[in-house]
Formats: structure tokens, C-alpha cells, sequence
């Protein structure tokens, strides 16, 4: 990569001065919080790993270990980063913390091929740094109980593998992403479908093929092949969980996770007609349509723009990122813990307002806003 050696130290010092801060604090958080006794998702990903290396089968029903969770609703890229720390005994929060780590390194690598100032690029690298302590002293709970942290650096590392570009780094993110929630399915096409438009048929197949192959490799053969209707009770009991956090009431008689600050869900809660189960089928049908009109949308904007078009890629972060507030705005339980992945991607929006990414060869490249 043709880049100056002095626009990396102002992020590099931005690193420095966030990990000096942010280790000790997690570490002290870590070992001053014991997740089972507040969240069942790391004991659930626990037996999954176990599983896993005492050579079992893995997606079982959980019910044996924990007494519930009837279906085995993490897909891989959830639970298999965890092997690691199982298998070498150390907290499984630590892995989580780490993916998220290297999303935001490959954050800064965008930022640093900005080629702004020493000021500019110390401060953008910053800004991911300065949030996630600001989780740690406000909202430690990300970090301490559940395993957020993770799917947040893939969603970094996938903007980072669209806006530099580089190939490997898109398609490995964007198997991680489809692989650890079904968030970005319909995202997904819109994003292949800008490639075959804007840059290359051969390459928008190839993602296609490559997305396909790992799903199939991952978790259609190794977890579906084996019981085919596992997904279709998974969702039931999504909609079981759902309406028992639906009737989970704090001090003031309403549900404790629709009345938060966070999301939307609320209002379906309220002024949805006839009993729970129908005001939620009502709050799925419209997050459904909504992030179809969505993505719908963002295609036909683009289509219709004059040649030559915004270039695509900075176009597709932006569609993301409105992809994804909508997408959680709308959550059926909005629980805190998942608003973290939006407010991190804000961060490439600023980035993008900032300038231009030079490519490898000095010319602006593929976040120019036009081509």
C-alpha cells in the first residue's frame, strides 16, 4: 500500500492513547462481572463450543444444559470465534472485545488513506476509541454480558472492505455478517447489484458465489442438512421469546425493552389492534416492508441518477447505514446492546463527509463522492 509513513502515526497515537485507557477499565469490568449470573447468551455460547470439541453435534436443543432455549438459535459466526477461549481457557469477552478491535483497525486504515492532516486523521481515529470507552463507563453491559462487541467488528470490517477496496476483506466480512444474523439479507443484493451496475458483472457474481458457498459450507450442510425444519422452529420460538419480553413489565406496568429510549416497537405496543400475538405479527409485517421499501428505494435512486452515477461505494455505506436504523429501529425487542452496531458505522459517515480515499496509486479513488 503506496501510503506516506507519516499519516500513520497520528493513528497510530490515537491507538495507543485508547488501548492505555480502555484495557484496564475492561479488564477491571471483566473480572467485576460474571455473565451467567445476569445473561444467558455467553453460558448458551459456551455449550455450543463445548459441544463443538467434544466432537457433538452442535445445533441441539439447549434445554439439557440451561433448562431452556427449546431451539439453538446462534448461527456460527456467532458461536465458533468462541472456540478459541474455550479451548485455551481464557474469557470468552476477551475474543469479542478482540474482533471488535481489529474493525476498528481496519476502520482507521480507511482513515488513514484519507491523507488529511495529522490533526484530522488523529481525530477520526479517535472517535471509535472515545465511544466504546464511553460504553464501558455508561453501558459496560455490552461488554460484560453479552458478545455485541463481535458482530459489531464484522460490520466494521465489511465497510472497511468496501471503501479501500479490497476484495478478500469484503467477501470473508460479508460471510461473517450473513452468518451471525439474518440482519443483512436483503442489504446483501442491493450491494451486488451496485457492483454489477457500477463495477464489474464477473465481480458481482463472484460475490454472490462466494456469500452462497460460505453459507452453504458453514451452516447449510453442517446444521440444516440435518434437520430441515430447524429454522422454521427457530422462528417460533423467536416469537415465543418475544412475547414473554413483551409481558416482562418494569415498576410502571409496561414492557421493560419496548419502553427504553430505544426504538420503536413501543408504538405498535400501544396503539396496535387486538391482542399481543397480532400487534406483534403487525410490528414484523412492517419492519419487513419497511426495509424492503429500504432497499427498494436506494436501487431505484441510484438507477435513475444521470451518468455518471454517485459512485457506488460510498453510496452502499450509506444505504447501510439507513438500511440498519431501520432495521433496529424496528427490532421486536429493541434491546440496548444492538443499537451499538448503527452508532459505530456512523463513524465511516463521517469519514465519508471528510474526503476522499486515495488509492494505492495516489489518484482518488473508490470513496470520491462521483466517479
Amino acid at each position: 500500500m503506496a501510503v506516506r509513513g507519516w499519516t500513520w502515526w497520528p493513528a497510530a497515537l490515537a491507538l495507543g492513547i485508547g488501548l492505555l485507557f480502555c484495557i484496564p477499565l475492561l479488564n477491571r469490568l471483566l473480572r467485576g462481572t460474571l455473565p451467567q449470573d445476569y445473561s444467558d447468551i455467553i453460558p448458551a455460547i459456551t455449550v455450543y463450543c463445548q459441544r463443538f470439541l467434544a466432537g457433538e453435534m452442535v445445533h441441539r436443543p439447549l434445554t439439557e444444559n440451561i433448562g431452556y432455549f427449546l431451539e439453538p438459535g446462534y448461527l456460527p459466526a456467532t458461536w465458533f470465534p468462541f472456540i478459541v477461549p474455550e479451548y485455551f481457557r481464557f474469557d470468552y469477552r476477551w475474543m469479542s472485545s478482540f474482533v471488535l478491535l481489529l474493525g476498528i483497525l481496519g476502520y482507521m486504515v480507511v482513515v488513514v488513506r484519507l491523507r488529511r492532516s495529522a490533526l484530522v486523521t488523529f481525530g477520526l481515529s479517535a472517535l471509535p476509541l472515545l465511544f466504546t470507552y464511553c460504553l464501558f463507563v455508561k453501558n459496560s453491559e455490552v461488554f460484560t454480558l453479552t458478545v455485541e462487541p463481535l458482530i459489531v467488528g464484522y460490520y466494521l470490517l465489511l465497510v472497511a472492505g468496501i471503501l479501500l477496496p479490497a476484495r478478500p476483506l469484503l467477501v470473508a466480512a460479508l460471510i461473517l455478517c450473513l452468518l451471525s444474523r439474518f440482519s443483512l439479507v436483503f442489504w446483501a443484493p442491493l450491494y451486488v447489484g451496485l457492483v454489477y451496475v457500477s463495477e464489474s458483472r464477473r465481480w458481482a457474481w463472484s460475490i454472490t458465489g462466494l456469500a452462497a458457498a460460505g453459507v452453504l459450507v458453514f451452516y447449510v450442510v453442517p446444521v440444516l442438512s440435518h434437520d430441515w425444519g430447524l429454522f422454521m422452529r427457530v422462528q417460533k420460538v423467536y416469537t415465543e421469546t418475544t412475547l414473554g419480553e413483551w409481558n416482562h413489565l418494569d415498576g410502571r406496568g409496561l414492557p421493560m425493552h419496548l419502553f427504553n429510549g430505544i426504538g420503536l416497537t413501543h408504538f405498535f405496543y400501544q396503539f396496535g389492534q387486538g391482542d399481543l400475538l397480532a400487534k406483534l405479527n403487525l410490528a414484523k409485517l412492517v419492519h419487513l416492508v419497511a426495509i424492503a421499501i429500504i432497499v427498494a428505494g436506494a436501487a431505484l435512486v441510484y438507477w435513475r441518477q444521470q451518468v455518471p452515477r454517485t459512485s457506488y461505494r460510498p453510496y452502499a455505506v450509506i444505504a447501510l447505514k439507513l438500511y440498519l436504523t431501520t432495521f433496529y429501529a424496528l427490532l421486536q425487542v429493541p434491546y440496548l446492546y444492538l443499537a451499538v452496531v448503527g452508532f459505530f458505522l456512523s463513524f465511516y459517515l463521517v469519514v465519508l463527509a471528510v474526503g476522499v480515499v486515495e488509492a494505492p496509486d495516489g489518484k482518488p479513488s473508490s470513496i470520491s463522492p462521483t466517479v
